[in-house]
């Protein structure tokens, strides 16, 4: 396979403040995935308790 025909990435045509931007949204993305996952978590673990005391 010839150099050129490597498959690759692009490099980006952004300037740095598009790339800072999109770096914080991607953040921001990242940390609201993780806080519904642990709100989940902590929902699942509070109808676990609540069953375990209600049937006790």
């Amino acid at each position: 396979m010839r150099p050129e025909d490597e498959p690759g990435l692009a490099p980006s045509a952004d300037n740095h403040g598009e790339k800072v931007k999109k770096a914080r949204a991607g953040r921001g993305l990242v940390f609201f995935i993780a806080g519904v996952a642990i709100a989940a978590l902590l929902l699942y673990l509070t109808i676990g308790i609540y069953a375990g005391i209600s049937n006790g």
